[in-house]
């Protein structure tokens, strides 16, 4: 496997591709194995990107309940997809719940904080514009 585009890979988990034509996950599957990490986190919550290609990345969140998280603002649209559970989250100016099986698209990224009102599965999507943020700064370290 080339090290560009994938991950290390840990005791528990073996390394995988980011990118390439193809690139599947059972998310039914990648869910149990970070419900796995959750007891051994300390904020709570357990994460592993899935997906790393040009300026789209995919990510596995898994939240224990009553975990609030601040968002990471950053440029670019993205995604929420609530697998299991249910959300609270701030999204234009008004405060909704979200939960399994709905999918919430946001223009600008999320910009106020999550909760987990119950253990909740979410997969994040966030499309980066060319030059933003960190993406732009992997590109130019040749980490891309």
């Amino acid at each position: 496997m080339s090290h560009e585009h994938a991950t290390s890979g840990t005791d528990r988990r073996p390394a995988h591709s980011l990118a390439g034509h193809g690139v599947t996950f059972n998310l039914h599957d990648e869910v149990q194995m970070l419900r796995g990490d959750l007891d051994r986190t300390s904020g709570r919550r357990a994460a592993k990107t899935l997906a790393k290609a040009g300026g789209l990345r995919v990510t596995l969140v898994l939240l224990a309940g009553g975990t609030r998280l601040d968002a990471q603002a950053v440029a670019g649209g993205a995604s929420l997809q609530v697998l299991e559970g249910r959300l609270q989250l701030q999204a234009d100016g008004s405060e909704r719940i979200v939960r399994q099986g709905d999918l919430i698209a946001l223009a600008e990224n999320l910009r106020g904080s999550i909760s987990a009102e119950e253990e909740t599965a979410i997969l994040v999507t966030i499309a980066w514009p060319e030059g933003a943020g960190a993406w732009d700064q992997e590109a130019q370290a040749g980490r891309l």
